[in-house]
């Protein structure tokens, strides 16, 4: 009998989770011209972010393109974010320019999320595992060398070495 409550908890949960997921609205009519904007919309972003990554790319590609917008709009005039991009990251996407924005998503994401502790480093590490994240799920996925070297890497545990030589 317990097991049969736990069973049904639990898919009651994930139901709920799924919804959840897509029921984040993109803010419309976004002004950012204030520092107090930016913190206004904070809870925003870490939503856009976390509905990047758990929704597949293969589904809501409209609402995709809005949240990518929104994140975009915020990360490029925030004052308090600065998200350090590299020539590495680049070649670690390859074909997929998508995953860019799950870069974008997850450094911003992190660093909203433990203000006061994020340094470069953990925000750079949180952006690389939600690009993992979603390229692993294989969904409108290119090969990538790079990416497929970075996840073996991160099996390892060898992640932080890799961040500390190749995104100095």
């Amino acid at each position: 009998m317990k097991t049969l409550l736990l069973s049904l908890f639990l898919g009651l949960t994930s139901i709920l989770s799924v919804q959840a997921q897509t029921r984040f609205e993109v803010p419309q009519k976004v002004e950012l011209k204030t520092k107090d904007d930016y913190v206004k919309y904070e809870p925003a972003i870490i939503d856009a972010a976390k509905w990047l990554e758990e929704t597949d790319l293969d589904k809501e590609a409209s609402k995709r393109q809005q949240v990518n917008a929104f994140l975009l709009q915020w990360v490029t005039g925030s004052p308090t974010v600065s998200v350090e991009i590299n020539e590495q990251l680049g070649k670690i996407y390859g074909k997929n320019a998508q995953l860019l924005m799950l870069y974008l998503a997850g450094y911003t994401k992190h660093f909203l999320e433990n203000k006061g502790t994020a340094t470069k480093f953990s925000a750079k590490k949180a952006g690389l595992i939600s690009m993992m994240n979603v390229y692993k799920k294989g969904i409108e996925m290119s090969k990538s060398k790079e990416m497929d070297k970075l996840i073996k890497l991160t099996n390892n545990n060898q992640l932080d070495n890799y961040i500390n030589e190749t995104f100095k």
